[in-house]
């Protein structure tokens, strides 16, 4: 009897962990969030190219700069491409 009413809770112990409501996944960005910030990213490389240009920061500092953008913009573009949008597309 002692073997069944442990088997029992154990059982009912499997059933609750199964069936217990999950919460929601995060949905992340939006997609206009992301054009957003793939707008602003290329805002941000344009001045740096321009601040170089204008002698205002070292081609180094350009070179830094761009990469450490550069990164994050292809992540944008990513996530846009897995939700069907191209990066210069305006829905």
């Amino acid at each position: 009897m002692t073997e069944f009413a442990v088997l029992l809770l154990f059982v009912a112990a499997v059933a609750a962990f199964v069936l217990w409501p999950t919460p929601p996944a995060e949905a992340g960005p939006t997609v206009d969030d992301l054009r957003v910030e793939h707008d602003q990213l290329l805002d941000e490389l344009r001045e740096l190219d321009e601040d170089a240009a204008a002698g205002r920061i070292s081609p180094d500092d350009r070179r830094d700069g761009r990469r450490a953008l550069g990164g994050r913009l292809r992540t944008v573009t990513e996530a846009l491409r897995e939700r069907g949008e191209t990066a210069g597309q305006r829905g």
